[in-house]
């Protein structure tokens, strides 16, 4: 059951003002037109979702799309996925991130049988991850938090499929550990500074293997001559972890034989 393949508590719907919005069908209509192919079947023959079926997988969530559910899913597309900094999807399809990648896709996903009507009249919906999701009607079009449904109320065997434009981030929780990007730093030289015209800067000495840093891009000997922004120092670096937190990201300004870039490293956890 969907229950014990996702070890959480089964979480209703929130209801609050009703809405009628002609354009979304109720749940008893669509009811009946279930196939027989499950979410996971759906999203694989759509081909749009092979990222948010690859972190599933990486999140031992599989089963839970297959199972009998009911289960109602924001589903977003490759293209959202592609729209998170750059070094993101990486960095959460780590082993080390399997908790936070869970905790995103639950976020997703609500107990039963939602369709686009009901869930405009409930207002908002408690997902599998303990977080709440508010759902309104924003120009005419049905809305996920900040997220866009492209197509709704596409119906499977074991739920039903509302494709969004944008992933679903919930509040990223407290880590245990320090913040890191995964990169090693010395202070920039006064030669160094005076020649790449910049006020401070740290150069990369090293950097962690499979870090974010280095998914991100970042390479040793690169001259990081800002972050988020403010001159590069190890001060702007920890205030910038600490402002991003867990999961979040930080813009670096780098040099690199000359060349000027940005480089955007989501923040990690130290492990213990």
């Amino acid at each position: 059951m969907l229950q014990r393949t996702l070890a959480v508590a089964a979480r209703t719907l929130t209801i609050g003002c009703a809405l009628a919005i002609t354009p979304l069908a109720s749940a008893d209509h669509h009811q009946s037109n279930a196939s027989g192919a499950t979410i996971a079947e759906i999203a694989t023959d759509a081909g749009t979702f092979t990222t948010l079926i690859a972190a599933v997988e990486a999140a031992g969530l599989a089963d839970a799309f297959t199972g009998d559910g009911p289960l109602t899913v924001f589903a977003p597309t490759d293209a959202a996925f592609a729209k998170l900094p750059q070094g993101t999807v990486q960095s959460l399809l780590r082993p080390e991130n399997r908790e936070r990648l869970r905790q995103i896709l639950l976020y997703h996903a609500v107990e039963g049988r939602i369709l686009g009507a009901d869930a405009l009249g409930a207002g908002q919906a408690s997902t599998l991850a303990g977080e709440t999701v508010e759902i309104t009607l924003r120009d005419g079009r049905l809305t996920i938090n900040d997220s866009g449904v492209i197509a709704n109320d596409i119906v499977a065997s074991n739920g039903v499929i509302h494709v969004i434009d944008t992933v679903l981030l919930p509040p990223a929780p407290q880590p245990q550990g320090r913040l890191v990007i995964g990169v090693y730093t010395d202070s920039a030289g006064r030669a160094l500074r005076a020649q790449l015209g910049i006020e401070r800067g740290l150069v990369v000495t090293g950097l962690t293997r499979n870090g974010n840093a280095r998914e991100a891009g970042l390479q040793r000997d690169d001259v990081i001559a800002a972050v988020n922004g403010r001159p590069a120092t190890s001060d702007s670096l920890a205030e910038a972890k600490a402002e991003a937190g867990f999961g979040g990201v930080v813009t670096l300004s780098v040099f690199r034989a000359g060349e000027h870039i940005e480089i955007e490293v989501p923040v990690g956890a130290e492990r213990h």
